[in-house]
């Protein structure tokens, strides 16, 4: 249950009411948690337009970039995040196996190695934020270093909306 009320798209003001007018356009719904951030709009609108950058197109496939949102969601607990990764993740065609896999993580057999590299930086950073030599090498031989900054602001992107959602009760 949402720990601040929730700010309807009819009643929101500003900034708020432009936000969720045009998620209402491109998604079709505004959720809850956009409901409960409008009471700050403009912190509600950077955390989108960083998310949009984040999970946006890129080098790696935004597909992936779900599984990792459902990984580091999960590590976080926050089911609410978890479940609608996983539906966005089906929504970009990741097989089952690998939405189901993304909460064992690194050590899941759905993934190759490559994979596992970007997992494993999904978990050290979302459960100690520091990441060990050994795992950033271990990214190093399959991703540029692009990709490398790339999956780095993505993971930071899911930690910050997992902390929001959580602390909010979501």
């Amino acid at each position: 249950m949402a720990r601040v009320s929730l700010i309807q798209p009819a009643e929101a003001e500003g900034a708020a009411k432009r936000v969720m007018e045009g998620l209402q356009k491109q998604y079709g719904v505004v959720i809850d948690p956009v409901k409960a951030m409008a009471h700050k709009p403009e912190l509600l609108r950077s955390v989108l337009s960083l998310t949009a950058v984040a999970d946006g197109p890129g080098e790696v496939d935004t597909g992936f970039k779900e599984v990792l949102n459902i990984r580091a969601s999960v590590l976080n607990g926050c089911g609410f995040c978890t479940q609608m990764h996983s539906n966005m993740a089906r929504a970009h065609k990741v097989p089952d196996a690998k939405v189901e896999g993304a909460k064992e993580g690194s050590a899941s057999a759905a993934f190759d190695e490559r994979e596992k590299a970007a997992l494993r930086l999904c978990e050290e950073s979302t459960k100690g934020v520091k990441v060990s030599d050994a795992t950033f090498e271990g990214l190093r031989a399959h991703y540029s270093e692009a990709a490398v900054v790339e999956l780095v602001g993505a993971i930071a992107v899911i930690n910050m909306w997992n902390r929001l959602m959580v602390a909010l009760g979501f």
